[in-house]
């Protein structure tokens, strides 16, 4: 039998967090696949706070409900190799991300590890989520 790495951990979280989204609809499904696709750029070009920061100003007008940019925020979020907390709100999860005691190093390291987990994003979304092509 192989062993699973972390790679691995990655791919099974990614499928998990998108199989969430197509249960959501269609309109979801596009946007969020949208959003998935440019934002390692995103990060490459602002930086991974900066982008985090950004999905999180873009709040719904429903009241219990999640944007697309929101759901992302909250897949990179909490991912158990970038904040290490599953639960709470995402704006929580954001700021212990930045009361890091060597914040530094750890937005470094959990850079490369968003922009790990958003190939396997990336990957499934567009395997599995209805949008332009």
């Amino acid at each position: 039998m192989i062993d699973r790495n972390l790679d691995h951990d990655r791919a099974l979280y990614a499928y998990k967090c998108v199989e969430e989204i197509k249960e959501i609809g269609d309109k979801t499904e596009k946007k969020y696949k949208s959003a998935v696709r440019s934002s390692g750029a995103l990060i490459q070009k602002s930086g991974l706070m900066q982008t985090l920061a950004f999905y999180l100003s873009k709040k719904s007008d429903d009241e219990g409900s999640l944007t697309h940019y929101e759901q992302l925020a909250g897949h990179i979020l909490y991912w158990k190799h970038i904040c290490g907390k599953t639960e709470g709100s995402l704006i929580d999860a954001y700021k212990n991300l930045l009361d890091c005691p060597d914040a530094d190093e750890q937005i470094i390291y959990t850079t490369q590890e968003a922009k790990a987990l958003i190939l396997w994003l990336k990957r499934f979304a567009e395997a599995m989520l209805k949008g332009e092509d």
